[in-house]
């Protein structure tokens, strides 16, 4: 089994007076107190068949929990769905349409202090959807007990430096689309939340100013020899993801999802930067005590090699 790690982060303009109250510790005992058993996240999704019907498609995520303390909850989101398919009539010699009811369970550990959460997947339902899953139920929760905070999931990698970036993106080619998305920092410890507090750079502030939490640039080309990378404002930005705020390396900020570079293309091909060097674990059972166990062992590791 592979477990797969994401990085949990605040919606928020609160953000920027959590720098400076050093509040953000009364966030995460929020968000547990409210994370509990029994809570449904539902979305709606339609394709059309062959015969041209659109057919809508409701998927249920419901929470359950099992172990909880102060520092980590550990539980199962199980999906519940339908799944379309054809069959052939052997009476009519034609092929039909069929649906049946289906169910996926995935188990999680949540390191809310280090605002991760390790999970392993199953076929029909992989890494993004669950990262959409469980943010959706941590701000179902946040909505059922009154609170306007909402979070994202985005995957934990080893993150890169800008150098590499470029490498990467010269790599594909012919690029059709270029995407920058930056959001404010959620520092998981006090050393990065000092570097914050005393100072924000020109990316953070302009966020500040325009009262953002989150910013996107996108570049777009029509054209058959794509987007020049080497221009002077798509290297600004990738020079951004070095300095979206002190405290906050290029690495840093492409690991925990505060920076995210996205690449399409003339040939479809999508580059982007939350899927490149995941952080993943194996184990060789799908034992519950295993699973837990690598888990904490693996988020431990990750925070031993950049201590505060």
């Amino acid at each position: 089994m592979v477990i797969y790690f994401s990085k949990i982060n605040l919606e928020s303009t609160e953000l920027l007076k959590m720098y400076q109250e050093k509040s953000l510790d009364d966030m995460k005992k929020k968000l547990m107190n409210f994370f509990e058993s029994g809570v449904v996240y539902e979305v709606e999704d339609s394709f059309k068949s062959n015969a041209g019907e659109l057919h809508f498609i409701k998927t249920k995520y419901r929470l359950f929990t099992g172990i909880k303390t102060d520092e980590y909850v550990s539980g199962t989101i199980y999906k519940t769905t339908v799944l379309y398919y054809k069959k052939l009539n052997t009476n009519t010699g034609k092929i039909e349409p069929g649906s049946i009811p289906t169910i996926e369970d995935i188990k999680f550990y949540f390191d809310v202090n280090k605002e991760i959460v390790g999970f392993h997947t199953r076929q029909r339902f992989g890494y993004r959807e669950f990262n959409r899953a469980f943010a959706g139920l941590i701000n179902m929760c946040m909505e059922k007990n009154g609170s306007q905070m909402r979070f994202s999931a985005s995957l934990y990698n080893e993150g890169m430096e800008i150098k590499e970036l470029e490498r990467e993106l010269k790599s594909i080619g012919n690029i059709k689309r270029l995407e920058f998305n930056f959001k404010l920092p959620n520092p998981s410890d006090d050393k990065m939340l000092d570097k914050l507090k005393n100072g924000l750079t020109d990316t953070a502030k302009m966020m500040k100013e325009a009262n953002a939490h989150i910013v996107s640039v996108i570049f777009d080309s029509d054209g058959n020899v794509g987007l020049n990378i080497d221009s002077c404002e798509i290297r600004d930005n990738i020079e951004r993801v070095a300095h979206l705020t002190k405290g906050v390396s290029d690495v840093d900020a492409i690991k925990n999802g505060y920076a995210r570079v996205i690449a399409t293309g003339k040939n479809g091909k999508r580059y982007t930067t939350e899927d490149c060097k995941p952080i993943k674990r194996e184990t060789i059972s799908e034992s519950s005590e295993e699973f837990f166990s690598a888990c904490k062992d693996t988020i431990s590791n990750i925070f031993r090699k950049h201590p505060k």
